[in-house]
């Protein structure tokens, strides 16, 4: 196992995994509106086991660079919410990283299985 993993396919899958949890990591803060505020739940649950402080400052960092940048692609593509509906764009920012994290998880899978179409079992031939 171990001798797998440090081949060159299993570095890159490794890559590939790490790749998909800072996706999802990103979901997670477009789902908030681009920002550190978490829901009351989850700031409770956070902070029992002594997280709370990491995940918000994490998430307030990337709200002047990286959320203004989505902000303003969003808008460019035309993307508006009614000020009415519960909808905000963070839901679409939800939607473009859920893609991203499926691409990914998708070419790892298909490298797993390559490799996989690649083992043959020898079976013995009775005379």
């Amino acid at each position: 196992m171990i001798k797998y993993i440090l081949s060159p396919k299993g570095i890159i899958l490794l890559a590939f995994a790490g790749a998909v949890v800072a996706v999802s990591v990103l979901m997670a803060w477009s789902e908030l509106g681009f920002t550190g505020a978490t829901p009351d739940w989850l700031t409770d649950l956070t902070s029992r086991i002594g997280l709370h402080g990491a995940i918000a400052g994490f998430f307030n960092s990337l709200t002047p660079s990286l959320g203004e940048d989505l902000t303003k692609y969003l808008q460019g593509k035309g993307v508006s919410v009614n000020p009415k509906s519960t909808a905000s764009l963070g839901d679409y920012g939800y939607i473009l990283f859920m893609g991203v994290a499926l691409t990914i998880g998708g070419i790892a899978i298909m490298i797993i299985g390559r490799e996989d179409a690649e083992e043959k079992t020898v079976l013995p031939v009775k005379k």
